[in-house]
């Protein structure tokens, strides 16, 4: 039954690796597992690199889930870098869920949500800056213009700093992307508008934000609480070890998932509830602004953290760059599986894994026709307990996920991720993890070489096709369908090159038309080749042991075959002249449609040459085109 019949909740999240996506997704599927739920983790990457091509592969993987199979959906669609994704995944669960629906963090549609209370978390902060601090001066670095959570922080700080009869004035905000990418923009922004000049404090809307702003104002010689106090908004695991270690607004995330899940099992019970659950903040004031010393503990500390993540990210690395190397170069599944089995330990927390693709016509399907999923999809790849299975390919349901036997008798959760190259939607990965366990970043990297070596195999299967078609016509006549003078040649040297190691005989038995010219002359050349492809198929039908048909000119077949003996040619020829004769008496065409032939049996060791075999059987088929000549009748 796979999953359609499982309890079981979908999340819908997009960069798992990061530290929020990490905790939320983590508090919220034990707490799923605990009352029975599988947790179905549909996440996208996102965010590097992407172009509109990608973009588009990323917005079809919304076309995989079967959304009203689901006993609940929690949405986490602020962390979607696409817009558009995001977009269609809310659009599909409008469409076809009948469960209940959370959003986490954003407002989706009418669904119930859990919010961070944005219009006061930032009055902590503040009210910390100002009361303790005794500041006046502040500079507020916001998120990306419009966003939710970026709108209401600064109202907030806007509204705080008004209670204390003080303007944030627009020369003193700039915005940013709530990433780490844009901090020397910020402090560039800062020291031009102030004639360089700092702020006392620069309060950011995230930490990224201030951690970039901390490293672009260190590069700059400024030090950090000395010269300005810088704050951030989250409270993520990075900003306890940089140095100085940076004061934030932390959030309960722990708290944000369970009451994610309240409303779940409250709506699934039938109770009426509040369509908003508000997480409070709480300031934790650290070394950037001052509250706290920095200590050669805190210094070992974060020391002791930063080679720890280096050494880690260092290993990661060069197995990245060895695992696409590998990966780069497999033509077919069971190559990818075995260099896969070489790397995929770096995945530390795995358990199972499994690749599941589309049931395509690889070799021919183009990429404009590779879009969402199939009804039927094949697993190509699964490990069970970190064990590679032997040459698999399961075909299941596109609703079921994975085969029944390759799910766990205890609930727990499964991350979900879309495989694609550019816009071509390839299938999917699943992979589940030892409880707390997390995607890793080498997992991203995995994934990404995995799309890339199915492009590789699927490149190489087009392009095999496409030699194989091009070689097929090289040696074919377009017209009648038969071999062309190319592949009579190509096949008489190999036929020959048999009969003289393995003692076997061969027959070349020469054709050709009778009268051609006259039906061209007379009734048009479209006639005259529908005559050339009548006797094509005269040869076809009297074959019956293997015989290879050739067009070698305008009206000129001849036809190969091994291990022919005179009885073997005397069938063939009265087969032959049978359709014909056939031909002749119930076609309505104006004209007959005649052959001459000769042939000759070629035995190994005769002391003949091929040239000679050839000729032979010409001269024969001449001397019956010459005796015909007189009683030959072409015109009806």
């Amino acid at each position: 039954m796979g999953f359609s019949k499982r309890k079981k909740v979908a999340i819908f999240i997009c960069g798992s690796t990061s530290d929020y996506q990490v905790n939320i997704v983590s508090h919220l599927t034990d707490e799923m597992a605990k009352n029975g739920y599988y947790s179905l983790v549909y996440n996208w990457f996102g965010g590097y690199g992407n172009t509109e091509d990608f973009e588009a592969g990323e917005v079809n993987a919304a076309f995989l889930p079967e959304y009203g199979d689901y006993d609940g959906i929690f949405l986490c669609l602020d962390t979607f870098s696409n817009p558009d994704a995001a977009e269609e995944v809310l659009n599909m669960v409008k469409k076809n869920s009948h469960c209940p629906v959370i959003s986490i963090r954003r407002e989706a549609d009418n669904y119930h949500t859990v919010l961070i209370d944005d219009e006061n978390a930032m009055e902590c902060m503040i009210r910390h800056l100002i009361d303790h601090h005794h500041f006046k001066d502040l500079f507020y670095v916001s998120g990306i213009e419009g966003h939710p959570d970026a709108v209401k922080r600064l109202a907030c700080v806007k509204r705080v700093l008004t209670e204390y009869g003080m303007v944030l004035k627009d020369e003193d905000i700039v915005h940013g992307d709530f990433w780490r990418n844009q901090g020397d923009m910020i402090v560039e922004t800062i020291l031009e508008r102030r004639k360089g000049k700092l702020p006392e404090a620069i309060v950011c809307a995230n930490d990224y934000m201030a951690i970039a702003v901390c490293h672009s104002l260190q590069k700059r010689g400024f030090e950090i609480p000395r010269d300005v106090v810088v704050t951030g908004f989250d409270d993520i695991d990075e900003v306890r070890y940089t140095i100085p270690s940076i004061s934030s607004v932390r959030i309960d995330i722990k708290e944000m998932a369970l009451s994610a899940a309240r409303m779940f099992f409250s709506l699934r019970d039938g109770q009426k509830i509040d369509k908003y659950d508000y997480v409070p903040a709480v300031m934790v004031p650290r070394q950037s602004c001052g509250c706290s010393e920095s200590s050669n503990k805190s210094l070992t500390d974060a020391v002791r953290n930063y080679f720890s993540a280096w050494t880690t990210q260092r290993h990661e690395y060069f197995e990245c760059c060895f695992l696409s190397l590998d990966t780069g170069v497999a033509q077919n599944f069971e190559e990818l599986n075995y260099y896969l089995s070489k790397y995929i330990e770096t995945n530390a927390d795995y358990q199972d894994f499994f690749v599941v693709i589309n049931d395509y016509p690889w070799e021919s399907i183009e990429n404009e026709e590779m879009r969402g999923y199939t009804e039927n999809m094949h697993v190509r790849t699964a490990f069970i307990n970190k064990e590679l299975q032997k040459k698999v390919d399961i075909v299941i349901p596109k609703r079921e996920l994975l085969p029944d036997e390759f799910i766990g008798d205890e609930p727990k959760a499964y991350f979900i991720i879309p495989l694609h190259f550019q816009g071509a939607s390839f299938g999917y990965t699943m992979i589940d993890f030892y409880p707390g366990g997390t995607i890793s970043g080498f997992y991203e990297f995995m994934h990404i070489s995995i799309c890339n070596a199915m492009e590789h195999m699927r490149a190489g299967k087009r392009n095999a096709a496409l030699i194989d078609k091009l070689s097929t016509m090289y040696i074919t006549d377009v017209l009648t369908g038969l071999k062309n003078r190319h592949g009579f040649e190509l096949e008489t040297h190999r036929m020959y090159n048999i009969i003289q190691t393995e003692h076997r005989t061969m027959v070349i038995i020469g054709i050709d038309m009778d009268g051609l010219k006259v039906i061209n002359d007379k009734y048009g050349h479209p006639e005259g080749d529908f005559a050339l492809c009548t006797l094509a198929d005269a040869i076809r039908e009297a074959s019956f042991s293997d015989e290879i048909g050739f067009r070698v000119g305008g009206d000129e077949f001849q036809v190969l075959a091994l291990d022919y003996s005179e009885n073997s040619v005397a069938k063939f020829l009265k087969r032959f002249a049978g359709y014909l004769e056939e031909f002749n008496k119930t076609s309505k065409k104006p004209y007959n449609v005649r052959a001459s032939y000769g042939y000759c049996i070629c035995t190994p060791n005769a002391g003949i040459t091929l040239t000679e075999w050839l000729t032979k059987s010409d001269d024969r088929m001449y001397e019956m085109k010459e005796s015909n000549r007189a009683t030959r009748k072409i015109l009806k």
